[in-house]
């Protein structure tokens, strides 16, 4: 309450203390006068200037008598009881000037009085219309509290007016037997970030009380707050809170929980588009499908025996890795590849050849995505036009961070990072074979060696294209010897596809391509379709080929410069092993039986062979009269040998 009687005011500070003019009063403080009033916060009024009743207070005159509260008169003495003023009138200008608030009111009063002035002060005095605006300013001020309340941040996931909020919305639908057929479809998990966005302003990192959205949410804080509270009295999966019904996953996805949850749903997004796939799509995360509380892994069959390799195999090993692109204050690009859970994942897939890895990250805002072949889309483009499938992959790629590559290939599964600490002894332990799995892990095996070599190679094969198609500085030539090695170095690798086709640079991207071949090879295919390389390269391909390659495969098209000679002095070449071999010889220098012989070893030897007798053949061509048909002859061909 302000006014200039004995009255309660705002806060302890003392106001005027007791004067003849003001009377005894508690105000707003030291020296609020002059322009300081105009900072003060403004409620404007409602009511309408009607029953306006003006009065002038003298300077010399005694106590004004006004006592107030929100602008309204709450009881009078002094000069305002013998002008009659009453309770309940409101305030409405103050020497000709309109107030809006109480603070202004008193401030226009005291500027009055320290230039020992008269002052004049207009009043409201219809009761009705002040008592309506009195209750409509209760409501919203009530109104503004409750909202000023749902503005605050919760105590923590405990919090029950958290939990409130997520019952109503995620209630459980039932059990769904067999963690792979947990998965969640792009359409779901959109309703789930939906939901989160318009609920996680009073949410708080458990750690640092960062204020949480969804662009600086990362997987943790998403499953403190809201997959961890949510099924918890189920002790379920988040996903039996979205659906009763099994759902099969189209694809694994791979990541590090502390990356961007917004992040990983626009790599989703993209990845759809890109597969020209539906919203429907289901992708599997463990977050989304485990039961967290009553969640251990079994390791004691192996990888084989988790719920991840389950799910893999469900999802017909078509695997999404997520690679963040930069460094920031808690991580290194390519972090997952420095997180054992993500290596574990991802080397559950080495021993199926039929694999597909497709690796995403976010550049810029834009989600990228990497392939190891050409999308359907661009295998159509590259049917219609040449050439133009390859370039359409290598623009898609080309912003795909260097930085992010060069990390990832660089991975070291002992050196890992687990969030459990147990976690790591059972993985490590399991990775070299050992029966203890809560023994103390080995810091050095064969077993992490030969891991660390075989998922570098596999995410070098995905690379490949992107990391090989430039040319020039030496910074680009260190990553591409780094993934040369990379392939090579997997010696227990036995089949090998690679791709050069329309590249430039054929002398040097050959010599590449001969770095990268690893020496236990059995089945081998390469594309070198329209890199302009001649029988040389040709011929030096043959003589680095691995020693006991038995496959071949290999498409020369658009290659003018490979003549016949080259193509038989190739063979010439080949490992002893080999006992298969198609060569694509279209559009090329070689003549049309070599062409038309190329697809099986024998049909190329047999056009070699005939190739080299041409020159030692003798062919006599007999025409003859027919004696018992007048008028015809008789024709005939005979090939000999030349002495």
């Amino acid at each position: 309450t302000k006014g200039f009687g004995t009255t309660k005011g705002f806060g302890t500070t003392k106001g005027f203390g007791t004067t003849s003019g003001l009377g005894a009063t508690k105000g707003l403080g030291y020296g609020l006068a002059g322009s300081d009033f105009r900072k003060l916060q403004r409620t404007h009024s409602a009511v309408e200037p009607s029953g306006l009743t003006k009065h002038e207070f003298g300077h010399a005159l005694g106590d004004l008598g006004l006592r107030w509260e929100d602008m309204i008169i709450i009881s009078v003495d002094g000069q305002a009881k013998k002008k009659g003023i009453k309770p309940g009138w409101k305030i409405y200008m103050v020497d000709d000037v309109i107030v809006h608030s109480s603070e202004e009111i008193w401030a226009r009063l005291q500027e009055a009085k320290w230039q020992w002035r008269n002052c004049t002060v207009s009043f409201i005095t219809d009761m009705m219309a002040i008592r309506a605006e009195a209750v409509g300013a209760r409501a919203a001020n009530i109104q503004a509290e409750t909202e000023r309340l749902a503005r605050l941040p919760f105590e923590g996931a405990h919090d029950t007016r958290h939990w409130d909020q997520v019952k109503e919305e995620f209630k459980f639908q039932g059990y769904v037997e067999g963690v792979e057929n947990r998965s969640v479809s792009v359409a779901q998990m959109r309703h789930v970030l939906e939901w989160t966005t318009a609920h996680c302003h009073r949410w708080r990192d458990p750690r640092s009380r960062q204020k949480l959205s969804l662009e600086v949410m990362n997987m943790y804080q998403l499953n403190h707050w809201l997959i961890l509270p949510a099924t918890k009295d189920r002790a379920c999966s988040f996903y039996e809170l979205i659906s009763k019904e099994k759902q099969t996953p189209s694809w694994f996805v791979i990541h590090w929980w502390g990356e961007k949850v917004a992040n990983l749903m626009a790599v989703l997004e993209a990845h759809l588009t890109l597969h020209g796939a539906s919203p429907q799509t289901c992708f599997w995360f463990g977050a989304m499908a485990n039961r967290q509380h009553q969640y251990l892994e079994d390791f004691s069959e192996g990888m084989k025996g988790t719920s991840y390799y389950r799910a893999m195999a469900s999802a017909s090993f078509h695997l999404l890795l997520y690679l963040n692109p930069q460094k920031d204050d808690f991580s290194e690009p390519a972090t997952p590849m420095s997180r054992l859970w993500c290596d574990i994942e991802l080397g559950m897939c080495l021993e199926h050849p039929n694999a597909v890895l497709d690796i995403g990250t976010m550049q810029s805002g834009k989600a990228i995505i990497v392939t190891k072949d050409l999308t359907q889309e661009e295998q159509e483009t590259e049917k219609r036009s040449p050439g133009a499938g390859y370039k359409a992959k290598e623009q898609r790629e080309r912003a795909f961070s260097m930085e992010t590559i060069d990390k990832a290939l660089s991975v070291m599964v002992e050196k890992a990072e687990v969030s459990r600490p147990p976690d790591k002894n059972r993985i490590l332990n399991c990775i070299s074979k050992r029966n203890d799995l809560t023994a103390m892990a080995w810091e050095r095996s064969k077993e992490y060696t030969k891991l660390n070599k075989r998922l570098a190679a596999l995410l070098a094969l995905t690379f490949w294209q992107r990391v090989m198609a430039p040319t020039g500085d030496d910074n680009m030539k260190d990553i591409q010897l780094k993934l040369t090695d990379a392939i090579r170095l997997d010696v227990w690798r036995e089949s090998l596809e690679l791709s050069l086709a329309f590249f430039s640079g054929g002398n040097e991207k050959m010599g590449l391509l001969m770095r990268s071949l690893p020496s236990n090879l059995k089945t081998l295919t390469l594309n070198l379709n329209g890199m302009n390389i001649s029988d040389e390269h040709v011929i030096t391909l043959a003589g680095s080929l691995p020693p006991n390659l038995e496959e071949l495969n290999m498409d020369l098209q658009g290659n003018t410069d490979i003549s016949n000679v080259g193509i038989a002095n190739f063979m010439n070449t080949v490992p002893p092993k080999l006992r298969s071999q198609s060569l694509e010889l279209k559009s090329t220098g070689v003549s049309k039986e070599f062409q038309d012989k190329a697809d099986t070893m024998d049909g190329i030897k047999a056009a070699i062979y005939e190739e080299s007798q041409k020159g030692n053949l003798c062919t006599t061509y007999v025409l003859a009269p027919i004696k018992e048909a007048k008028g015809r002859m008789a024709y005939s061909m005979e090939k000999s040998k030349c002495y």
